[in-house]
């Protein structure tokens, strides 16, 4: 049985839709990093993209759109660092967060091409924010 069957359906955002978070997510474990909006980190540090963008989706298919639904973290802060400076525009006030990600909170998958780069999908009031600290930037 995946993590995702093994979870009570309501404890999931009422905005995933079916297949989302996908079947082959894992329990969300270990060090991540995480580009925050404030110091410390807030519940809305840790929205969805289709929280903080909800036109994204409709760009997507596949799995960039099941990601759509999740939270973008980094197994490494080389990985934010990057992600930050790809993008100054979007990203470039974010500060880098690190905090300790633990299956209570959610499912999370391998994504994208950046070998850094993971989806977590959070359940209901994962209280996430409560367990990062910002970290400062890498130079």
């Amino acid at each position: 049985m995946s993590a995702v069957e093994d979870v009570n359906e309501d404890t999931w955002p009422d905005f995933y839709p079916v297949g989302v978070p996908p079947k082959s997510a894992e329990e969300a474990h270990g060090e991540f990093f995480r580009l925050v909006r404030s110091d410390p980190p807030t519940p809305h540090c840790f929205l969805s993209t289709h929280e903080e963008y909800p036109n994204r989706y409709k760009k997507c298919r596949g799995e960039a759109l099941q990601c759509v639904y999740g939270t973008s973290f980094y197994s490494n802060i080389q990985g934010a660092s990057d992600t930050k400076a790809k993008f100054p525009e979007a990203l470039g006030d974010r500060l880098i967060a690190k905090g300790e990600v633990m299956s209570f909170m959610g499912v999370m998958k391998k994504t994208f091409l950046d070998p850094a780069h993971y989806t977590l999908w959070l359940r209901k009031n994962s209280l996430i924010h409560e367990h990062f600290i910002c970290t400062g930037d890498v130079s």
